[in-house]
């Protein structure tokens, strides 16, 4: 491939398209470990502390499997700054509402879909993972680039 520009867009790419790859399997096993139960506040499709507290460590060791990803393919360091704009941009749009949450009281027996369009979690948490996804994209480049 002669185009750097080229090679560090599929790098950001490939390395979102490895969040994605590691993210679904870990959050699904950690929907398995809870349960509505525990991802829940009894009675209502507001997310636990559990739920939070876990997320954002999976938040972490997802982006930081980007990262990795990213720096391993790219070019130079201008993939890894492409892919951290695509995290904040995509950030930035789950920011916005998009009416999905259910109405009412959280039935006891849901499924894993039902639980991920309905969740809601608080504002804090939705302005944080953009930071997260950075320091772990961030964290994985560097944690490449030291092992060459």
């Amino acid at each position: 491939m002669k185009s750097p520009l080229l090679k560090n867009v599929l790098a950001a790419v490939l390395g979102y398209v490895a969040m994605f790859a590691v993210s679904f399997p870990l959050f699904s096993l950690m929907w398995m470990v809870l349960g509505a139960d525990d991802a829940f506040q009894p009675g209502s499709w507001q997310v636990s502390g559990a739920w939070i507290a876990s997320s954002i460590v999976l938040g972490l060791i997802v982006s930081t499997a980007g990262g990795f990803t990213c720096s391993k393919l790219a070019a130079n360091r201008t993939g890894v700054a492409i892919l951290v704009g695509l995290v904040i941009v995509l950030a930035i749009v789950a920011l916005l509402p998009d009416g999905s949450t259910a109405p009412g009281v959280r039935p006891d027996d849901i499924s894993m879909l039902d639980a991920m369009t309905s969740a809601e979690q608080p504002n804090w948490v939705l302005w944080i993972n953009p930071l997260i996804g950075v320091l772990g994209v961030l964290g994985g480049a560097k944690f490449e680039e030291s092992r060459r």
